[in-house]
């Protein structure tokens, strides 16, 4: 093929899977990361591959939303603050809760899950990753009959998709799992998911996208899109550095917007802030991860270390680490497992999740400008889906027919 060159922006799961299938297929690629790889918020997730998963924005949720707010230890907390950008996106979250509009949302969901989980399984195979990872699936535990019951919905829900769910009671999720606590009700296991390492798969997606040619960048922030005559041309860095492309794939995931706003591109996104702590592993300890439902704190088995990982804060773009949402994550595991609080911890870790409003990430091209592709937006869904998002605009940038219908994704939907 002719080379053509190919800018990334960002370094995340997105950019780095979209370099190393556009490398593989010998085109020229560089991808910029403002930061470094290890400090996306990629790495730091809870490592789950759920595919089939629902939007953020469901029905009812809006008023809990609300209450929330003015409750800095919820599990959502929305900084109250006088803030255009915010009262617009809450405006179209409220809007994304309809029942309607959640079921448009879950046809997309659920249609993209199975290429999804199918990629990354690929990805892991043939490139031998070391990367923990384990396609035996996901739980969601339950200590409340409400939550039990919404729980059996919601796998009632997936299997009209296809998906596989089984639900247990207590005496069988204890059997099967003895890290839970007497109290805890039951759980949904959902058989089709996935669980890995996200910094080590990261990690080792990098640096096969370099030993196919592809130059990645690191402490490299791009501080414009060069358009010429309607077409996006390359990139200019803050650093000064004119980079010319015949391609540019936005894949900045919290930090798309600005960009995308220079062509003209309405991302109504917010960062939403979660946080990590990884615990020595105690005994005894859960074989697969779980989602501890009533808390919103996932669990994840890790090596020789188990991940507790969850909250959205939105607080806008820091890295602040708020000490008692961190602490929330404990709080929230020991109500259903043994040992959580007498195994010593690690430092805490905090990312930012790129949250649309309508809860759907944009996988498609800006429509605003040509040769500009946008990828991002991912949410809590980004590890699961975030490889067939690059492998999708790979296959765009290179004038394929996508694999997947990218067609309610589409970049320009918010205009």
């Amino acid at each position: 093929m002719s080379e053509s060159q190919t800018i990334i922006i960002g370094g995340g799961i997105v950019g780095i899977c979209a370099a190393y299938f556009l490398a593989r297929r010998g085109a020229a690629v560089t991808l910029l990361e403002q930061g470094t790889i290890d400090d996306s918020a990629s790495t730091g997730n809870a490592g789950l591959i759920s595919i089939g998963h629902a939007p953020i924005p469901r029905p009812g949720l809006t008023l809990k939303a609300l209450m929330w707010m003015f409750d800095p230890t919820s599990p959502i907390y929305i900084r109250p603050r006088l803030d255009l950008n915010l009262l617009r996106w809450f405006w179209g979250f409220r809007r994304a809760c309809g029942r309607d509009r959640f079921k448009h949302n879950m046809d997309i969901l659920a249609a993209h899950g199975w290429p999804a989980g199918q990629c990354v399984g690929q990805l892991v195979e043939e490139e031998k990753l070391d990367c923990d990872y384990h396609p035996i699936g996901q739980m969601e535990a339950f200590r409340t009959e409400a939550g039990l019951k919404a729980g059996e919905e919601e796998a009632k829900m997936l299997r009209g998709y296809g998906y596989e769910a089984e639900v247990m009671d207590g005496d069988e999720l204890r059997r099967r799992e003895p890290a839970f606590r007497d109290d805890v009700l039951g759980a949904v296991l959902f058989t089709d998911r996935a669980f890995a390492h996200p910094g080590k798969l990261i990690a080792q997606m990098a640096d096969r996208a370099r030993k196919h040619g592809a130059r990645l960048h690191m402490q490299t922030e791009v501080a414009e899109l060069l358009v010429v005559n309607g077409r996006c041309v390359g990139v200019l860095t803050k650093a000064g550095d004119r980079l010319e492309a015949d391609a540019v794939v936005l894949a900045a995931g919290a930090w798309s917007p600005r960009l995308a706003r220079q062509v003209g591109l309405r991302i109504p996104m917010e960062p939403a802030k979660g946080y990590h702590v990884d615990l020595t592993r105690p005994e005894p300890c859960l074989n697969v991860a779980c989602v501890m439902a009533e808390r919103f704190v996932a669990v994840t088995p890790m090596g020789d270390c188990l991940r507790l990982a969850g909250t959205l804060e939105l607080s806008g773009i820091n890295r602040r680490i708020v000490q008692r949402r961190v602490d929330m994550l404990r709080r929230g595991a020991r109500l259903y497992l043994h040992g959580i609080d007498e195994a010593p911890s690690g430092e805490p870790w905090c990312g930012l999740r790129p949250c649309i409003a309508d809860g759907l990430p944009i996988v498609g091209w800006a429509g605003t400008v040509d040769r500009l592709f946008i990828a991002t937006g991912h949410a809590m869904m980004g590890f699961g889906l975030g490889a067939l998002a690059g492998r999708i605009a790979c296959e765009c940038v290179l004038a394929d027919e996508p694999s997947v219908d990218i067609s309610g994704l589409r970049a320009d939907r918010f205009r």
